[in-house]
Parts: structure tokens; C-alpha cells; sequence
């Protein structure tokens, strides 16, 4: 019958490692892990006992040193104010006079015994209505049917008549109360344009669409100066719509307080292929 030998973790430790590298860490982490474990283990039970002794040692010495009695303070209040007495009113301050303004003086009227005022009465209506003369101060005599003269009106301000003065200045779209027009009106104008543009063969080849911007004056007379393209889209269609632009008949031109001028104008083309 066989009998079971005891074999202890260092000896079934040395055979598992026989016929190997014994300076390899595995080795030698197992062959420490039993202190390691029981050092842990140590640490751990030494902690615990340290929080369950804790409490009880400070509780001890609380009890051993017990605080001392509160102290009662008594506060002793003097007697009240009295208040029948009179209290002062406040100080007043001297009224704010008035602001100064600038006051007539009339004269009184003089006094005058009644046997010293001559008797004086005044005209009836009917001979105010007869008169011809002029109602004033004092009377004045009448020259019959002659006209008023005219050398006591005083000398009136002469009134000179100037010519206005031509204005030449340049005025934007908002800034006029009557915009220029084209002959015929805006529907007019786009079935002028396209009665009158020829896509650029260069841009229908290369697919190039959108709006080509045209900046221009429109003269008192209404014709157009100064065009320039101020957005341009390639392919030749700025030129294209340039040229339709210059080709165009006079505008009606736009209007500033009653007069004719001078306006900047910015017109819109646009390009699409169908």
C-alpha cells in the first residue's frame, strides 16, 4: 500500500523549478510571496485594531479631563432715557428767495380835480362811417377822392431776382425724388436687353452663367456716361453687356427739387443658358 508524503510549498517549489532558471522572477516572486502575504496580513489586522482602539483611547481622555462649567454673565441695563423731556426741533433754513426777473414800473396815475379836465367826447360811429380819413391818434384831414400818397411808406427791401444756379453735381439713386427710367419702363428695358445680348460664344462653351454688374451716369439729357463693369462673371459677357449698354437710346433722366441731374445708376444683366 502507498503512502502519501506531506510535501511543503518550498519543496514543490524547488521541484516545479529543477530544470529551470532559478534567477528568473518568477521564482523569486514566488518563493517570497508567503512574507509578503503574511506581512499584508499583518498590516491589515494592525489597522483595524488601530480604528476600533482609536475611538475608545479619546473617549478616555475626554472623560478624564471633563470641560468646564459654563459661565453664566449677567448684563445690569442702566435706567431708560427720559423722554419727556423736549427734544429740539430741527434747525430751519432760511427761505430760498425767489429768482429775479425783470419787473415795469407804470406810473401811477395823477390825481385831478373834475373843474380841471376839459370835457371831451368821443366821435359818433355815424360820422366815422362818412369820414374818409384815417383813424388814429389824431385827426387828419381828408383830400377827397385822391389816392394814398406813397412817400411816407418807408423804403421797402428791393427784392433782386437771381438765377439759380445749374447744379452739375452727381447724385446716387436714393438720393433724388424722381429715379431715371427707361423709355418704356423697366419691361421695356429687359426685353431690350434681351432682344439685344448675344451670349458670348467663349462663356456658352465653357457653361459660364450669372449677373454681370454695370455701373453708368445718366446725364440731364439722358444719355449715359462713364459705364463701367463693376462685376464681371467671364467668358466675355461683361464686354457683351457693356456694348448693349453703350448701344442704348437716351434715358429719362432723373429729377432733384424740380430739376434735372446727373445720376448714378447700377444695372443688373444677367446670363443664363436655356
Amino acid at each position: 500500500m502507498a503512502t502519501q508524503q506531506f510535501v511543503s510549498p518550498r519543496d514543490m517549489l524547488d521541484i516545479v523549478f529543477a530544470n529551470r532558471n532559478q534567477s528568473y522572477g518568477a521564482y523569486q516572486l514566488r518563493r517570497a510571496y508567503p512574507r509578503h502575504l503574511g506581512r499584508a496580513l499583518g498590516m491589515g489586522m494592525l489597522l483595524i485594531l488601530c480604528a476600533l482602539v482609536i475611538p475608545e483611547i479619546l473617549n478616555a481622555v475626554s472623560n478624564a479631563f471633563p470641560e468646564p462649567p459654563p459661565v453664566n454673565t449677567v448684563m445690569v441695563m442702566g435706567p431708560p432715557p427720559d423722554i419727556s423731556a423736549e427734544v429740539p426741533p430741527p434747525p430751519t433754513l432760511p427761505p430760498t428767495p425767489p429768482p429775479e426777473r425783470a419787473v415795469q414800473r407804470f406810473a401811477p396815475p395823477a390825481v385831478t380835480p373834475d373843474e380841471q379836465v376839459p370835457d371831451e367826447h368821443p366821435p359818433a360811429i355815424a360820422d366815422l362811417i362818412n369820414t374818409d380819413a384815417d383813424i388814429g391818434v389824431k385827426d387828419q384831414a381828408s383830400t377827397g377822392e385822391a389816392p394814398p400818397s406813397l412817400n411816407d411808406v418807408p423804403d421797402l427791401p428791393v427784392i433782386v431776382e437771381t438765377q439759380a444756379k445749374e447744379d452739375d453735381g452727381e447724385y446716387s439713386i436714393i438720393g433724388v425724388q424722381k429715379p431715371p427710367t427707361f423709355p418704356g419702363g423697366e419691361q421695356a428695358l429687359l426685353q431690350y436687353l434681351a432682344e439685344n445680348i448675344k451670349y458670348p460664344p467663349l462663356a456658352r462653351e465653357n457653361n459660364i452663367q450669372g449677373t454681370v454688374a454695370l455701373s453708368f451716369v445718366i446725364g440731364k439729357d439722358g444719355r449715359i456716361n462713364n459705364a463701367e463693369v463693376v462685376k464681371e462673371i467671364g467668358g466675355g459677357c461683361g464686354k457683351e453687356a457693356l456694348r448693349v449698354l453703350q448701344s442704348m437710346p437716351n434715358w429719362i433722366p432723373g429729377e432733384a427739387n424740380g430739376h434735372a441731374v446727373k445720376v448714378r445708376f447700377t444695372l443688373p444683366v444677367r446670363f443664363r443658358l436655356q
